[in-house]
C-alpha cells in the first residue's frame, strides 16, 4: 500500500478538496503533527473513530519504521500536518525517505500552501520565486541567509516567519537589503488576514504601530529592486516624493532619499531633475 500525503487548511477550514476528504475518511491511520489539533479538523468535517498518530520533528525517524509495518499488512495511512501541505516547511520528509528507502511510494494530495496562496496574489509576472521557509532565529546568521539568497537580482524570495520575530526579521530585510518591495500575508484565509504589498520599510511601520500586525503566522515574498520597477519610468509616487524633496535638496540628495523611501531607478530620477530645472 502507498502512504497518501494530505495539505490540509491553512486557516479557512473549508479550504479542504473532495478528494482529501474522501481519503481521509477511508484511512486506517492519520498521521498528525498534533493530534489535538487534527482532531478538531477531521471532526469539522465529520471523520471520527480515526487512529490518530502524532508524527513530528523529533519522533519522524521512529515512527516511519512503524509505518512501514503498517503499509505491509494492507493499512491505509494518510499523513497530514497541522495546517498546508506536509513536507514544506512542516514534517513529512523524512518519513517519505525513509518510505522510498524501503521501496514504497507516496501519493501527494494537493491542497492549501501559505508560500503558494500568496504568490498567487503578489502579481510578478514571468519572474522566479525561490521558497526557502524559516529563516535562522539569530539575526547574525539570518542577515547573512539574506544576503546570500538575494544575490540573483531577478529572482524574488518567499520565506515564512514567526510572531516572535516579525519585527526583527522586517527590520533586517530593510537593512541588509536596501529597502525592497515585498508581499506580506498575516493569517492568510483566516479572519483577520492581512495581505500588504509595500516598501518594506512602510510595512515594517504597519506591524510596529498595530499590535495587532504582530499575532499569528506570516508569509513573505521579498521582490529586488530589479523586477520591482519598471526601468523605463517613475512612477507617481515617486516622482511627488523627487519634486518635493528637489524643493529643498541638491539633486543627488533629493534621488538618493526618494530612493530610500520609494525605491525606483535612481539613473532616471537624477535626469529627470536635469531635464526639468528651473
Amino acid at each position: 500500500m502507498p502512504l497518501y500525503t494530505c495539505a490540509t487548511p491553512i486557516g479557512n477550514m473549508s479550504d479542504i478538496t473532495i478528494r482529501a476528504i474522501e481519503v481521509l475518511s477511508s484511512a486506517s491511520i492519520i498521521l498528525c503533527e498534533d493530534t489535538r489539533v487534527s482532531s478538531g479538523l477531521l471532526a469539522r468535517h465529520g471523520i471520527t473513530g480515526k487512529k490518530l498518530v502524532a508524527l513530528h520533528e523529533h519522533n519522524e525517524n521512529q515512527v516511519s519504521q512503524q509505518v512501514i509495518e503498517w503499509l505491509a499488512q494492507g493499512l491505509v495511512i494518510v499523513q497530514i500536518s497541522d495546517a498546508g501541505t506536509p513536507g514544506i516547511s512542516d514534517p513529512g520528509a523524512r518519513l517519505i525517505n525513509n518510505l522510498y528507502q524501503a521501496g514504497i511510494t507516496a501519493i501527494p494530495l494537493p491542497g492549501a500552501s501559505a508560500f503558494v496562496t500568496l504568490a498567487s496574489v503578489s502579481g510578478i509576472i514571468d519572474h522566479y520565486i525561490k521558497f526557502c521557509g524559516f529563516l535562522d532565529s539569530k539575526k547574525g546568521k539570518r542577515q547573512k541567509q539574506l544576503q546570500d539568497l538575494f544575490n540573483q537580482d531577478d529572482t524574488a524570495i518567499a520565506i515564512y516567519e514567526s510572531s516572535h520575530r516579525i519585527i526583527e526579521c522586517l527590520e533586517d530585510i530593510v537593512s541588509v537589503l536596501d529597502n525592497p518591495l515585498i508581499i506580506m500575508g498575516r493569517e492568510l484565509t483566516k479572519h483577520f488576514e492581512t495581505i500588504k504589498k509595500d516598501y518594506a520599510g512602510n510595512v515594517l511601520e504597519l506591524v510596529k504601530n498595530d499590535h495587532h500586525q504582530q499575532k499569528g503566522e506570516f508569509a513573505i515574498i521579498i521582490i529586488p529592486h530589479k523586477i520591482a520597477q519598471n526601468k523605463d519610468s517613475i512612477s507617481s509616487k515617486q516622482l511627488e516624493t523627487l519634486q518635493l524633496l528637489a524643493l529643498e535638496l541638491p539633486s543627488k540628495k533629493a534621488v538618493n532619499l526618494t530612493y530610500q523611501i520609494c525605491g525606483g531607478n535612481k539613473e532616471l530620477m537624477y535626469q529627470y531633475l536635469i531635464n526639468n530645472k528651473p
